[in-house]
């Protein structure tokens, strides 16, 4: 069943929040596959550089969004991936093109949003984004809860 939501790129992750009585969506996505979706990997080179996308069903409450990534092999959930590679995104910029990613890896992609209220970093969305390559997939998506 990964395959067919990598034909259609629709993987979604519904992630609900008891916590705030109200239930939202939050997801990441890709175009689809090759270049027309925004992935590039140099013709007999190591690495793609993947775009992705992500929804956030109530966006008004942050003004800043930052995407995070680690090689799965070297990283768990447990660990910040933003300590190590992120990229901070004005709140109209929903994608980014993350660089360099070595073909046929999978990474560990986290979502964080910066509260508009104060000014603190929420982690929203926490994915796996699969075999590196023109037609990569998301998978194994989970909430962010503390570890």
């Amino acid at each position: 069943m990964g395959r067919f939501w990598t034909l259609v790129m629709a993987t979604v992750v519904m992630v609900l929040f008891a916590d705030t009585g109200w239930s939202v969506s939050r997801w990441f996505y890709t175009l689809g596959a090759g270049d027309q979706a925004g992935h590039f990997c140099p013709p007999g080179g190591t690495t793609c550089d993947i775009e992705v996308y992500w929804s956030v069903s109530d966006a008004d409450k942050y003004d800043k969004w930052k995407i995070c990534w680690k090689k799965k092999e070297a990283s768990t959930w447990g660990k910040d991936h933003c300590d190590y590679n992120s990229k901070a995104r004005k709140i109209e910029n929903n994608f980014y093109v993350i660089p360099d990613l070595e073909i046929g890896e999978d990474y560990r992609l986290k979502l964080e949003g910066r509260k508009a209220k104060n000014g603190k970093w929420k982690c929203l969305l926490k994915a796996v984004l699969r075999g590196v390559d023109y037609s990569p997939w998301l998978s194994n998506g989970g909430i962010c809860s503390p570890f």
